[in-house]
């Protein structure tokens, strides 16, 4: 399988529709948002990073794939939680891969990779990462049983895949953030159902405020 990685050389300047949305305007995708957006996220989700990642057990020398990376944020963090880790980051948006690369430029082409791709199909091998991590993305995913397939597919055995959410009761947040897009906000026990039929164990949910979460599962077999 080929990897649509980049280590640093994306064209700044293509970077699609997205690039000129107006927050402002019905238009306006949280799903691919525009670098400003990216920006503020990674500013805005600080707390829900404090509340997950200290959940995680994290040793030396991981490997992980953070699924879409968005403005990349939370590979800065794990940089920092798993030393001498490498991380691949992947969102398919051009905006988000480029504002990624820009947050972790230090480590382009070292621990980093930044690649271009989609959770129903990922551009990685099998049974490559010891940690999957995604945040605040799987509102978006076209199809959630070939999204958590590939997260288990690409997971070492004894590996383990984390979802985090600031969203879990869609009843809380019936118009969040706009009506007009559309936004699938899974319940924990969806979430967990998910994951059991793509062949998850030893599923769990940690609660943070409001109707934060954080649901873990790990890839026995």
């Amino acid at each position: 399988m080929t990897e649509n990685c980049s280590t640093g050389t994306l064209d700044k300047g293509k970077t699609g529709s997205s690039g000129t949305q107006d927050r402002n305007k019905k238009t306006y995708n949280p799903g691919n948002p525009d670098k400003e957006t990216l920006l503020r996220m990674n500013r805005s989700h600080a707390s829900l990073r404090g509340f997950a990642l200290p959940f995680i057990d994290w040793v030396p020398e991981m490997r992980i794939l953070d699924v879409g990376c968005g403005g990349g944020a939370t590979i800065a963090e794990m940089l920092e939680l798993s030393e001498n880790s490498r991380i691949d980051g992947v969102d398919y948006s051009p905006v988000s891969v480029a504002c990624s690369e820009e947050t972790n430029r230090k480590y382009l082409g070292g621990r980093v990779r930044i690649c271009l791709g989609n959770v129903i199909d990922l551009p990685f091998e099998d049974e490559v990462y010891d940690l999957v991590t995604t945040v605040e993305s799987t509102y978006f995913w076209p199809d959630m049983d070939k999204g958590f397939s590939e997260i288990f597919r690409v997971l070492k055995k004894g590996g383990t895949a984390a979802v985090i959410n600031e969203g879990s009761d869609p009843d809380a947040h019936p118009n969040w953030p706009n009506p007009d897009i559309r936004i699938m906000i899974y319940r924990p026990e969806e979430l967990t159902a998910f994951m059991k039929k793509a062949g998850f164990e030893n599923i769990r949910v940690n609660h943070g405020d409001g109707d934060v979460i954080m649901v873990r599962g790990d890839k026995i077999e």
